[in-house]
């Protein structure tokens, strides 16, 4: 196969040659078992990571540059192994398009979102409490915080740690709460709360996660408060915003919608609180599978048992899962 400019990372297959400029994520220097020096190294494109060894030691390289790396993809016990012939160190490029990866399907993703936002606007009509819509359209009103929504990471995993993210993490779990919520009884304000609430949980994701260079990071405040304070702080800072416009009408929100849907926004996850109604219930539960799902599923795809039936053990989930 001829090489190509700048080639996709995890778009190669044994006996392939490829070439591109991509980013460090980690080196090592290791030995072999001769005692001499060699690096492994993981590069970084959109595509996602990949480990490369290159024969011999590059001075000066480190985690965090940019390098060309000219490689072929040898067979080694039935599993690709990418070997480098070349690396150089290199300035970043201008453009960093190829290498932050993006979710597929935003435009789908996007349409969703407003498709639940519609759903709850018809549950509304019906109802006639327009609290949580309100406080939905405080939150996501303000173009440039709904521009930075769509594209921010919903985290640092391989799964939503890309553009868009965030986005998708939260229609998916939206449109399953919508489709579970018919088979256990909910009355239209608890289906309110429900879908209000799963647009809202996991908006401190954008104050969680950013892209440095083109790897997806958790920020200091991320760190230091974490990601359900920083939800409801936004949350907070949009009721008191919607509050002081309604009481300039004569106007209050529903208190007990209120209460209510920050008490299944706080309790999503069941770390903070645990959730004690109906609707905040169903979205912990859809939250939790949605995650469960997720890390099988990215560990399955990084497994190392590669000609084996079963994967390695999942200390996560206490299995291993089959393959075929």
């Amino acid at each position: 196969m001829a090489t190509q400019t700048h080639a996709l990372l995890h778009h190669q297959n044994i006996g392939d040659s490829f070439q591109g400029v991509y980013y460090v994520e980690q080196a090592y220097v290791k030995k072999t078992v001769q005692q001499k020096d060699y690096l492994d190294i993981i590069l970084r494109d959109k595509s996602g990571p990949l480990s490369v060894k290159y024969w011999g030691t590059i001075p000066g390289l480190e985690k965090g540059n940019w390098v060309f790396v000219a490689a072929h993809v040898e067979d080694y016990l039935g599993a690709p192994s990418s070997i480098a012939k070349n690396i150089d160190i290199v300035e970043e490029p201008d453009d960093l398009s190829p290498y932050i990866p993006i979710y597929e399907d935003i435009d789908k993703y996007a349409e969703g979102f407003d498709k639940i936002r519609d759903v709850i606007k018809t549950l509304e009509d019906k109802t006639k409490d327009y609290t949580a819509g309100m406080l939905i359209d405080e939150v996501y009103g303000n173009s440039k915080f709904f521009d930075k929504f769509l594209q921010a990471p919903g985290g640092i995993g391989p799964h939503y740690g890309r553009q868009g993210g965030l986005l998708a993490n939260t229609v998916r779990v939206a449109n399953a709460c919508k489709n579970m919520s018919t088979g256990y009884n909910l009355k239209d304000e608890d289906k309110i709360i429900l879908l209000s609430a799963a647009l809202l949980a996991r908006i401190g994701a954008i104050d969680s996660y950013v892209f440095q260079d083109c790897v997806p990071v958790e920020t200091k405040p991320g760190i230091l408060l974490g990601l359900n304070n920083l939800t409801m702080t936004r949350v907070s800072s949009a009721l008191k915003r919607m509050i002081a416009s309604l009481k300039k009408k004569g106007e209050a929100p529903n208190q007990d919608m209120v209460i209510r849907l920050l008490h299944a926004v706080t309790a999503f996850d069941g770390v903070c609180v645990t959730p004690a109604t109906r609707e905040a219930m169903l979205l912990n539960s859809v939250y939790k599978t949605d995650l469960e799902l997720v890390n099988s599923i990215e560990f399955i795809e990084q497994d190392v048992n590669i000609n084996e039936q079963f994967t390695a053990y999942d200390p996560a989930t206490r299995r291993r899962y089959y393959t075929g």
